[in-house]
């Protein structure tokens, strides 16, 4: 089937906004449609309960696509992500793609391309380290300020996880970030599909009531458990396992006895993910051209434009 006749949307945003919801009740609008996945932990096979994969109703609604796709010991990159989903979607027969999830660096991958750089060198990720451990994140981004003004003031020094990963490209590359960006821009191709994108968010207090809720309902759901049967299959320090809802409750299995009870499991688990979802709202709201929308809100004249007028 020809990239054209294809219509991708991202539906993106912060971690419990109600992105998969809306998703899915706007995908089972079209009989053509499909949900790929654009979460770095749910691509993993294993993880199902801490990582709030869709449920078997959900999954009969539309066809979902890279889901559970990744065994263990195998990792993922955003890079090898992108492969993945772009031959993925050259093999479906739906034309309408719904692409859900709140990991970042995994839509820019598949939007824009990889950064033609060469990996990290393990060196410099240590020395990253060890730097932010000895004198914070301000003194990475005042070397990137010295070295490259004119990209250090187009991020905020509040930006831990570009300034972190600014400094490792230019330490590894030799370049300025400036220059990167430059030969980025010169080997970039185009979205090779119609693309509209939507963001899903909801105020920050409700967020916060739905994550504690949420919190309590994976753990009831038997989150403790589904980790200690990772742990006796030797999947410790597996990549999945070290995301937030699965490292807490490592932590907590792994002491002997186990400290503060599942109260304060839930209460830890809730106030890493708002971290969480601070880093993805600073990401997200990065780019201009994402249609935000609260999860009550249908938009249904969004994508029926969108869709409508491309076919």
């Amino acid at each position: 089937m020809a990239a054209s006749t294809k219509h991708v949307i991202f539906v993106q945003g912060p971690t419990g906004a109600g992105k998969s919801y809306w998703a899915l009740e706007q995908a089972a609008k079209f009989p053509d449609s499909c949900i790929v996945n654009c979460d770095s932990v749910q691509i993993y096979k294993h993880v199902d309960i801490g990582s709030n994969k869709p449920s078997a109703a959900e999954l009969k609604r539309r066809p979902h696509y890279l889901y559970s796709v990744v065994d263990f010991p195998d990792t993922i990159t955003a890079g090898q992500y992108e492969r993945l989903f772009f031959s993925t979607l050259e093999s479906l027969k739906e034309r309408i793609i719904f692409v859900v999830g709140g990991t970042g660096f995994y839509f820019q991958a598949i939007e824009k391309g990889m950064y033609p750089v060469s990996v990290v060198q393990d060196q410099v990720k240590d020395e990253t380290i060890r730097l932010i451990s000895e004198k914070g994140f301000d003194f990475l981004y005042d070397f990137i300020l010295s070295q490259d003004p004119q990209f250090a003031k187009k991020i905020s020094r509040n930006d831990h996880y570009r300034i972190e990963r600014s400094y490792q490209l230019m330490r590894s590359e030799n370049k300025t970030m400036t220059q990167i960006q430059s030969d980025f821009s010169q080997s970039q191709r185009p979205f090779p599909y119609p693309l509209l994108k939507i963001g899903v968010r909801e105020d920050k207090n409700i967020l916060r009531d739905i994550i504690v809720r949420r919190t309590k309902a994976l753990l009831d759901a038997g989150l403790v458990t589904e980790v200690e049967s990772l742990l006796v299959n030797g999947m410790r320090g597996w990549d999945p396992l070290n995301s937030v809802g699965y490292k807490e409750v490592v932590a907590y299995v792994s002491k002997q006895p186990a400290v503060g009870g599942l109260n304060a499991l839930a209460d830890e688990i809730t106030q890493n993910t708002m971290k969480l979802i601070k880093k993805q709202k600073t990401w997200f709201q990065r780019d201009k051209d994402i249609h935000w929308l609260h999860r009550s809100e249908d938009q249904v004249s969004v994508v029926d434009s969108f869709v409508s007028s491309l076919a």
